[in-house]
């Protein structure tokens, strides 16, 4: 009768124990009981084999690759006839370009900006596959082929600094999501804010490059790169220091926020001796505020704070810091 009464609680269970919903302790009294009664283990081998959970299980799967199928063919038509729409304008404004001018020139510019819009409105719907990645490279590609018609047509050459100040844009606001979704190599999979920086920072460079020679002047060759390497060497130095540097998070907070409040303290001075102009460091005039005191006052004010904070952390850093060797 025990036995009877075990079996009977065991193959109550088993259809838990099948579907993983027991407890620790209840699995543990089922697989005990299987192993020395062979009538309840044929009864879990039949539930394992039990064709009608194979035959729901396959349901399963043709109602979901249906919904999925219709899915598809309901973005691709949404896709077909949002381009559908798109299309009416670049073909009226041909026939009146061809009508008018007997020639396509502005033609090219609605081209060029429909395609924009279906990078935005058109791919997301077709793409079957990382449609944000598909979505961003269209419109990029969609922009700056706009960039490069409007230049030609104006007989400009502001393209390359146009287009290198796009890319640039582009790459602060959407580096952070190319380092999540394309298959870096090891080391940069490793290091993903590493990857945007240096992203940001060659494009940036690209950028300056690209202005250099639309302005073709020796002062700014002279007087850029200092200037340059001055701002963008704080913003390297602030994230080696937050990201590779081996202490305590509060000890990296007290160094940047040391490092933020002098550097917004003695940018403007290191800027204007760069560029050869006497400026006096910023005063600091607590009790009068007007449009001449004000910059230095909040300078001072700034400093005073970062450095307070900074030593805080700092403090705080070390003390933890020993506390955890104790």
């Amino acid at each position: 009768m025990i036995m009877n009464k075990t079996c009977e609680i065991i193959q109550d269970l088993l259809p838990l124990y099948m579907d993983h919903a027991c407890s620790e302790a209840s699995v543990t009294m089922v697989e005990a009981h299987l192993a020395e009664c062979k009538e309840c283990a044929k009864i879990r081998d039949s539930m394992k084999s039990n064709p009608y959970d194979a035959a729901l299980q396959l349901e399963k799967e043709d109602v979901l690759a249906h919904h999925a199928k219709r899915q598809k063919r309901k973005t691709l038509v949404a896709g077909a006839g949002s381009a559908g729409v798109l299309c009416i304008p670049i073909i009226v404004c041909l026939i009146v370009n061809l009508a008018v001018g007997h020639a396509l020139d502005w033609f090219f510019i609605v081209l060029a900006s429909m395609m924009v819009l279906a990078s935005l409105l058109v791919v997301p719907l077709v793409a079957e596959k990382q449609r944000g990645l598909c979505t961003l490279f269209s419109f990029t590609g969609s922009l700056l082929l706009l960039l490069f018609i409007c230049a030609l047509y104006t007989n400009g050459n502001w393209f390359f600094v146009a287009g290198s100040s796009v890319l640039f844009g582009l790459s602060v606001l959407f580096a952070p999501y190319l380092s999540c979704v394309l298959p870096l190599p090891a080391f940069w999979a490793r290091n993903k804010g590493l990857f945007v920086f240096t992203v940001d920072t060659s494009l940036f460079a690209v950028m300056l490059l690209c202005i250099g020679f639309h302005v073709n002047s020796r002062a700014y060759w002279k007087l850029m790169p200092p200037i340059v390497l001055f701002n963008a060497g704080f913003l390297w130095c602030l994230f080696l220091i937050c990201r590779y540097l081996k202490i305590s998070r509060w000890s990296r907070a007290g160094i940047a926020n040391l490092l933020t409040g002098v550097y917004v303290f003695t940018v403007d001075r290191v800027v204007a001796w760069i560029l050869g102009e006497a400026r006096p460091w910023p005063g600091f005039y607590p009790n009068i505020w007007n449009f001449h005191t004000s910059d230095g006052n909040i300078k001072w004010l700034f400093l005073i704070v970062s450095i307070f904070f900074g030593l805080t952390f700092l403090g705080i850093g070390i003390w933890r810091e020993r506390n955890a060797r104790k």
